[in-house]
């Protein structure tokens, strides 16, 4: 009883601590310290560019609120607000690589803002390396072509949407989350081969429908954090668990049928032309599968 009692009050201390984390964000956002600056980009897509040659889309972010999404027409089209010298993004375009940053200077900083609008070409394929710390993006890239993406989180919130089918192959989707909120919608439709998360004090919630061209893997490793799972209909599901006594599994989905306290099966597992294997450590972690 003591361990159920406890495993409840570290769960229940994790998301207030997230959405503490999450409310300190806006109001930041919302406090200007001396005059607003403003600084806008457009980059066109030159000869150098080929439609089959993948660009390294590098985001780094501190105490940034970011809007990211697509456009047909620029390689580039970038807007920024920010109340500090300090914290002014400076974006470079090369032929294989795009990166966007802003330095940090916690001293001259007061009460920041740090906006960023940016949209992107979706002609070209990308694989995409995102870093946030103590900053919150929304990233829409069901237009894009993406054929990667490693997202590191740090005192962040991230909500990610593939609303389209991606249209590009895409190998693998990495994930790694401390003291952070992520979102991710639409996850099948990026077509991924592995999802790897690994959430420390965090909470995670991925949907993982959308339409699955080929048999893919989820693998957790959470420590102190709530994961929730949104769970296709359409391919079979194979759950393993490895968890310890401080960790709970809640299931509220009727097609999920339980083999043992460590396995998990959706009803049409052996029938299934595709299927969708999840991995999970969990350690002081609550693992919901809807």
């Amino acid at each position: 009883m003591f361990r159920k009692i406890l495993l409840a009050v570290l769960v229940a201390l994790t998301v207030l601590s997230l959405t503490a984390c999450v409310l300190e964000l806006d109001n930041a956002g919302g406090i200007v310290s001396g005059a607003l600056k403003h600084y806008e980009e457009t980059v066109d897509i030159g000869d150098n560019y080929n439609n089959d040659q993948p660009v390294e889309l590098n985001l780094d972010m501190k105490m940034a609120k970011a809007v990211i999404d697509s456009t047909g027409d620029k390689l580039v089209e970038a807007k920024f607000s920010y109340s500090s010298e300090a914290l002014k993004p400076e974006l470079e375009a090369e032929a294989d690589e795009i990166s966007i940053r802003n330095r940090l200077d916690i001293h001259n900083l007061g009460k920041p803002v740090n906006k960023w609008d940016v949209k992107l070409t979706d002609k070209l394929p990308f694989e995409v390396e995102l870093k946030a710390d103590a900053s919150e993006v929304k990233m829409n890239m069901s237009n894009m072509r993406i054929r990667d993406i490693d997202t590191v989180l740090n005192a962040s919130l991230a909500r990610l949407y593939f609303d389209e089918k991606n249209r590009e192959k895409f190998e693998k989707f990495k994930l790694d989350a401390d003291a952070s909120s992520a979102d991710i919608y639409g996850g099948a439709n990026i077509g991924f081969e592995v999802l790897d998360i690994d959430a420390d004090a965090s909470k995670i919630m991925v949907d993982l429908t959308g339409e699955f061209e080929r048999d893919a893997e989820v693998r957790i490793e959470a420590n102190a954090s709530a994961v929730k799972l949104k769970l296709p209909d359409d391919v079979g599901i194979r759950i393993v668990i490895d968890n310890n006594e401080l960790s709970s599994v809640r299931i509220s989905n009727d097609r999920i049928l339980s083999r043992s306290k460590k396995e998990y099966v959706s009803k049409n597992y052996e029938e299934a032309d595709m299927t969708l294997k999840i991995y999970a450590d969990l350690n002081v972690t609550t693992l919901t599968l809807e």
